[in-house]
């Protein structure tokens, strides 16, 4: 079993050898301006990037070892922020990367208006199969937020970290901030067992999810949980493989 984080390595960047150089951020922006971002490897997009929370510093060799830590610049924006911190990256920094990741993952979603209503289980298990999560992190155990509005049609798409009951106020600070009245939430577990304690333990968080946000008049229509390519349903007891 791998256990790293890194890609595979077909799909790393070059290793670098030096973390060395001086900066050129007019150079930089130029050539932005007029070849594109295609005229720019890796590296140098993350650096262009760091200027942003980095105004008085050469950024170059910090977007080196980063790509060198995380393998791609596609590591970079994937990684967690719990490895994100072990680099002593500023939270400044941090929120940024998790910023662009939330828009990268809005940009997947189908248009607002063409966007599906999840009022149906084999509805939701269509739309999850359509577009399915990308598990880079997958030994971490994540959960899937589906934020409906008062039509249980989908607004909002992302996900966290399961964190068991400590999720829970996040969930509902995310759910006001998108004024949904809808939530559905999706498990993807580690490996390929759902044992009878798995279950046990979804049903306990559900439940309370269920009860904190009832307060908020926010409904959760079900909790989900994906296990060896099939859904379990906690609040409707079935399960329907993909």
């Amino acid at each position: 079993m791998n256990n790293s984080f890194l890609p595979p390595v077909s799909k790393r960047s070059k290793q670098f050898t030096t973390l060395n150089g001086v900066g050129h951020r007019g150079r930089m922006r130029s050539k932005l301006l007029q070849k594109g971002g295609q005229a720019f490897e890796d590296y140098e997009l993350l650096e262009m990037l760091l200027y942003l929370v980095i105004p008085r510093r050469d950024t170059k060799p910090l977007a080196k070892q980063l790509i060198n830590s995380f393998g791609s610049l596609d590591g970079v924006f994937t990684a967690s922020n719990e490895l994100l911190e072990k680099e002593k990256l500023s939270q400044e920094l941090i929120q940024l990367i998790a910023l662009l990741k939330q828009i990268t993952e809005r940009f997947t979603l189908p248009d607002f208006h063409n966007r599906p209503y999840l009022k149906r289980w084999k509805d939701v298990i269509v739309y999850l199969n359509e577009y399915p999560m990308d598990k880079n992190d997958n030994h971490k155990h994540m959960l899937r937020l589906l934020f409906l509005n008062n039509q249980q049609k989908l607004i909002c798409d992302e996900y966290i970290l399961h964190e068991n009951t400590k999720s829970i106020s996040l969930i509902i600070q995310k759910a006001l901030n998108l004024y949904a009245t809808h939530l559905i939430t999706i498990y993807y577990g580690v490996g390929n067992e759902f044992t009878p304690l798995m279950r046990k333990n979804e049903t306990k968080f559900s439940m309370i999810l269920q009860s904190s946000a009832h307060h908020f008049d926010l409904n959760l229509g079900d909790h989900i949980i994906c296990f060896d390519s099939q859904y379990f349903s906690v609040l409707k007891s079935t399960n329907l493989s993909i």
